[in-house]
């Protein structure tokens, strides 16, 4: 871990702290400013579609000019945020923060190609793993935090101390080193193509299919354990507590499994525990403690999902590191947005199905993973022109 990469892993952290403290009570805000299930849900798809459509260009934009500003901007967007939510008189008003936020994330593949570029090849899966892990700390605790002031004082007060955080955190990612671009071999500008970027793309449209079949179960965990095992909502919160601190502890831990057996296998281990945290959840929905099983076993192998972006980065060029991310990034936004529109079918008409479906695919790309695939084992041998 170099100088940068702490720099990087404090502002991760702060940043997910700021947002932990109003993410998963946002839906409630919402509400509490006129908008019902509908807008929550609409809110929920625009901030997926715009996602999507800015990581591309951000990716492309960090090949191009010095990816230190490319980082500060994007952080600096998103600062005001918090403040407008504050300010909101009704749900109408949240539209332009969550624009300015979820358009913030042109800055995402920038933060993945600087971990590339710092990290030595033989660290890059820790490396990669501790820094684009630390956010989901602050998902553990701010919730916590967040509920607590707004139960005693108000939203205002969290989205004010959230700004702060943001702010904070930008500090932090200013005191990282210029990254200029690395210039582009021309042999190498016009060779996009599948036929000629063979790993990467594989990598790529695994990746997306990985979160198709998430995206149609995730969504449904929180209604799942309400209808079906009839468990509180403080009950809920913990069980899902459980499972983001597991993601967020074993990340790096999921980094060094990848440096030893390789990413295919490793991310196939993962899988396989991911499988065993669905059966279990599909098993007793109404009891706790197999929840709580479940929410651990789905949170450890959540955490290993993390080695696809490490594949991804192992088999990109340096010149065009950014661009990879940003592509890669498009492609397994608009599935996991788009995912959760048939799953919600399948929720009204079985509540089961989502999880059946989750459990039966991840299954088979668990399986098909530890057998060494996709592609040949990681390291990627030199790229030669």
């Amino acid at each position: 871990m170099t100088r940068d990469l702490w720099w990087m892993t404090l502002a991760q952290g702060l940043w997910g702290l700021g947002f932990g403290l109003y993410g998963l009570l946002f839906p409630l805000y919402i509400e509490k400013l006129g908008g019902g299930p509908v807008i929550v849900g609409l809110m929920s798809t625009v901030s997926g579609i715009i996602t999507a459509f800015v990581v591309f260009p951000g990716g492309w934009l960090s090949d191009r000019v010095d990816r230190r500003t490319v980082l500060i901007w994007g952080s600096i967007v998103a600062v005001p945020v918090p403040f407008l939510f504050a300010m909101a008189p009704h749900w109408e008003w949240l539209i332009v923060g969550v624009v300015l936020y979820f358009g913030s994330a042109f800055s995402v593949p920038t933060t993945q190609a600087v971990v590339v570029s710092e990290a030595s090849p033989n660290k890059l899966s820790t490396a990669y793993n501790v820094v684009m892990s630390v956010f989901g700390a602050g998902m553990v605790i701010g919730p916590t935090i967040g509920g607590y002031l707004t139960s005693h004082y108000s939203y205002q007060l969290v989205f004010i101390l959230a700004g702060i955080l943001y702010a904070l955190s930008t500090l932090a990612m200013a005191q990282i080193q210029p990254h200029p671009p690395v210039p582009i071999q021309k042999t190498h500008q016009v060779e996009w193509r599948p036929k000629t970027r063979p790993r990467y793309f594989q990598w790529v449209i695994f990746s997306a299919g990985l979160a198709t079949v998430q995206g149609i179960a995730w969504p449904f965990v929180v209604p799942y354990w309400k209808t079906v095992g009839h468990l509180s909502i403080e009950t809920i919160g913990v069980l899902g507590s459980i499972a983001i601190l597991a993601a967020t502890v074993t990340g790096p831990i999921w980094g060094r499994v990848g440096e030893k057996l390789g990413i295919p296998r490793a991310l196939g281990a993962g899988l396989g525990l991911l499988v065993v945290g669905w059966m279990a959840l599909l098993w007793a929905p109404e009891s706790i403690g197999w929840g709580l099983f479940s929410g651990l076993m789905r949170g450890v192998g959540e955490g290993s999902r993390g080695l696809q972006g490490v594949a991804v980065g192992r088999v990109a060029r340096p010149g065009e590191i950014g661009t990879a991310y940003g592509f890669y990034n498009l492609v397994t936004e608009l599935a996991g947005a788009l995912a959760p529109l048939p799953g919600g079918l399948l929720f009204r008409n079985w509540a089961y199905a989502p999880l059946v479906i989750a459990t039966f695919f991840t299954a088979i790309i668990a399986w098909w993973l530890w057998n060494g695939l996709p592609g040949r084992p990681t390291p990627a041998p030199p790229i030669t022109p």
